[in-house]
Parts: structure tokens; sequence; C-alpha cells
């Protein structure tokens, strides 16, 4: 398992086969920003080309949320984008997030869809996030996710996307969790030192103490128990 700094995507060898992993990609978010007076050009093509530059791989797994919304222009931004990256890649499947309904009929032919509650890959378990995953996650040493978008506020600059990975608390979960920052990196972000219920599994599953903060580039922050009690530390001024 090996983060690719700043692309928000992680590789995992299987078997001799090389697959990528990534989360959040949410097609046609901007559609969602045009109802509230916010007008961006479809990224779409951005978002292809993106996944285009992370290098040959055998596979390609997304760990929920490749759409936005329901709706036809939606549905034409998925459908552009999966057909677009089939050629990329032997075998492409998704772990359906809480943005995911009716997108079965829309990827099918290209795409396998898993549980929503999460599959298997090598000796990690996927899902999303947004529901608890299946009892054998547990048997897993890893659990991968997305959902939370997670992101720490520097004064100065912003919210800034990171990783997180954690030690989990809950039964039924695997032992450390790797919390995928979003792959459309037109998103908004979670605060993660604000941050509420995102989901059964965070934040209240993990262990503040052990769970490690790496920016995009992969620098290390310190714990998230750390950044919440030092936040005077987060500025550029």
């Amino acid at each position: 398992m090996e983060p690719i700094w700043e692309k928000s995507a992680l590789k995992i060898k299987v078997d001799g086969e090389s697959w990528i992993v990534i989360a959040d990609l949410h097609l046609g978010f901007e559609l969602e920003l045009a109802k509230n007076g916010v007008y961006i050009p479809d990224r779409t093509q951005a978002i292809i080309d993106k996944v285009r530059s992370l290098g040959k791989f055998d596979g390609l797994i997304i760990a929920g949320d490749l759409k936005h919304s329901i709706g036809l222009s939606s549905r034409f931004r998925v459908r552009r984008f999966i057909e677009a990256i089939s050629a990329s890649f032997k075998k492409i499947v998704l772990v359906p997030g809480n943005h995911d309904g009716g997108i079965s009929p829309i990827v099918g032919e290209y795409c396998e869809i898993k549980s929503p509650r999460g599959a298997p890959l090598g000796d990690s378990w996927i899902f999303h996030g947004h529901a608890y995953p299946s009892k054998e996650a547990s048997n897993y040493e890893f659990g991968i996710m997305g959902h939370v978008h997670p992101a720490i506020p520097v004064e100065g600059i912003g919210k800034v996307p990171v990783w997180i990975l954690a030690e989990t608390t809950c039964e039924g979960l695997p032992r450390k969790i790797l919390v995928l920052p979003a792959f459309n990196d037109m998103l908004g972000y979670g605060d993660l030192l604000e941050m509420k219920e995102r989901g059964p599994v965070f934040p209240k599953c993990i262990d503040p103490e052990l769970t490690d903060i790496l920016t995009l580039d992969g620098y290390y922050m310190g714990t998230l128990s750390f950044l919440s009690k030092r936040k005077d530390l987060l500025s550029l001024t």
C-alpha cells in the first residue's frame, strides 16, 4: 500500500496486479454550485485527466461518491467519465457511496458494483464510510474509506486537504483506517478540528490520540488530538 502524494490516490498490489483506490469524485458537483449562483466550467475532463495522470494500473476501485446528484446532466458526466477511463484499466470497481443512488444503469456495462458496506482488496477492506462495513471487515488489517473530505484549517490559507491514518475503537472494524482525501479538489472539505458525526464510523470510532494527520504531499502534521489542542500552530502569520 502506497499513497500517490498530491494526487489523493492509493496504490495497492494484489496477486501481482496493481490497483488504484480513489474516493469522492462527485461528478456533476458544479451543477450544485450553479444552483447557488457559483458558475464554473464542467470539471469532468479535468477529473478524467487526473485519473489518467496516475499512470498505468490493472484495476481501479472507487470508494464511493462517483457522482454528486441525480439528473440527466449528471448522468451524462458520469457516463462520459466511465467510458473515457475504461480503456485504461482491465477492471473498474465501485463501492457505492451515499451520492451513488441509481448509478447501476449508468455504469454497469463498464464497472463492477459492490455492496455499500464494502469489499476486500488484498489485506484491506474498501468502503465509503456512510454505512457501517460488513462484519467481514474486522478480518482485515486496514480499512480504506472516503466520505469525510478531510481537511485541517490553516490560517492564511484556509482548509487544507489531508490524509488520515487512525486506530479504530469500535467492534467490527479493521484495526486501522486510512481516510482518503477527496479526489475532486473542487469540493468543500470537512474541518477535522470541529467535525461532528460523518456517518457511523468517523469520528466516533477512532482514537484521536492514535490518529495521524498528513498533508496532501505527505508531511506529518501531528495527531488529531495534538492539533485540536494546539490550533495556534496552524497559521502562516
